[in-house]
């Protein structure tokens, strides 16, 4: 077969299901929100952050619940080896110890920091740049310049190696989305063209980073990606409610997260309308986590394209006739050239394999298959091995017994 499916994995729904909930997002928002500015949207994006306390609460009674019994002995062998070992030790080995334990303290500090603050500036670098004229380059620029940021610092910072099937499926989905942006231009406000690519190369840089620098950490500190989400919304909304309570009363124009509660929860049906959105948007980004946790950043791709698309679909219904962005012609190029650009990210995420040119032989599946055909080629020259020994032996043993006689 030319293509053929990678190793089946369940967690793969998680990329086709997650983005269903950015619509309902959509439908649910405007049965309570009036006033979204900036802060407001913020505080909500960081709050639904803080849902994550549910499965990390589930997951660590179930955990302490299970194996009490087994942590009970292990706490208490761990004690008694560290007695052991502060008498065994030479105090400076033990001073060294520490002074590890307490470097890497410091570095998991430092590194919730630098993501609380990426990930606020992601917001914050909206707030000052974006214009809806862009949003009109986001399904071809946008996604071109996200790939190149995501795969770039993927390599630099994750150490993913990079082969020549994902070469060329980068090159082809580059090529397409350029091709596509070419095609949207005469239809497109080319007072905003140059500024949108550049809008648009930082922005996914600050999001790129904050997604691979938070997979980089899960790695590093054996986090799940549910103590990193509660970590950073609690401390962004809590520094965010802070700064908005003194705005507030010192300078309403710089303030609105306790204006946006105002405007928007005025009964107990706004209130439980507010709560289920935050839910929504928490199963969202819990969705880009867990796929980033289980596979990598690059993964996202598939997710963020079939949602872009989409939303191209929606846009071209609702806007018939009177956008010619959106036209028959287009929806059909776009369609097409959508089609090829799922099917190179699936190849390059290696979700499915093409078994032409070579393409598969440094796909994992492959580099698995081929460890575990020299395991079974070791074992068997083992046995072979083995096999002549036990016949060595005996011959020996014939020979010397037929001497003795």
């Amino acid at each position: 077969m030319w293509i053929e499916f990678s190793n089946f994995n369940l967690k793969l729904l998680i990329l086709f299901i997650f983005p269903v909930f950015i619509k309902i997002q959509d439908e649910i928002k405007p049965l309570y929100l009036k006033d979204n500015n900036f802060y407001f949207k913020t505080f909500r994006y960081f709050a639904s952050y803080i849902f994550a306390f549910i499965p990390l609460l589930i997951i660590k009674c179930r955990s302490k619940n299970d194996n009490q019994e087994i942590i009970d002995k292990e706490k208490k062998l761990k004690e008694e080896n560290e007695e052991l070992m502060n008498k065994l030790l030479p105090v400076p080995t033990n001073t060294f110890k520490k002074r590890e334990m307490k470097k890497r303290r410091y570095q998991n500090i430092i590194y919730i920091g630098i993501l609380c603050i990426i990930g606020f500036s992601c917001y914050l670098y909206r707030k000052f740049f974006e214009k809806n004229e862009y949003w009109d380059a986001k399904q071809t620029i946008g996604v071109f310049f996200e790939i190149v940021d995501f795969v770039g610092l993927s390599y630099i910072l994750l150490s993913q190696k990079l082969f020549k099937h994902h070469f060329i499926f980068l090159g082809i989905i580059a090529l397409v989305l350029l091709i596509l942006f070419i095609i949207s231009i005469p239809f497109v406000n080319k007072d905003y063209i140059l500024s949108s690519c550049f809008y648009f190369l930082f922005y996914s840089l600050f999001f790129g980073l904050f997604d691979v620098l938070g997979k980089r950490y899960m790695l590093k500190f054996y986090q799940s990606p549910y103590f990193l989400m509660f970590i950073i919304g609690i401390i962004n909304a809590t520094l965010f409610t802070i700064y908005d309570v003194f705005a507030y009363f010192f300078n309403r124009d710089i303030s609105g997260i306790i204006l946006g509660f105002q405007n928007n929860i005025k009964s107990a049906r706004d209130f439980f309308i507010f709560i289920l959105d935050l839910i929504i948007q928490s199963i969202w980004n819990h969705g880009i986590w867990l796929t980033i946790y289980y596979f990598t950043p690059c993964h996202y791709f598939i997710s963020e394209y079939i949602s872009e698309y989409i939303y191209f679909i929606m846009t071209a219904i609702e806007k018939e006739g009177k956008d010619e962005l959106h036209s028959t012609v287009n929806v059909i190029i776009f369609s097409i050239s959508d089609f090829i650009i799922i099917m190179c990210v699936l190849f390059f995420n290696e979700i499915l394999i093409l078994n032409i040119c070579n393409l598969d032989i440094n796909t994992e599946k492959r580099i698995i298959e081929r460890m575990q055909l020299e395991k079974e080629e070791s074992n068997r020259v083992n046995i072979l091995l083995e096999m002549e020994e036990e016949n060595g032996e005996r011959d020996r043993k014939t020979i010397s017994s037929c001497s003795s006689n």
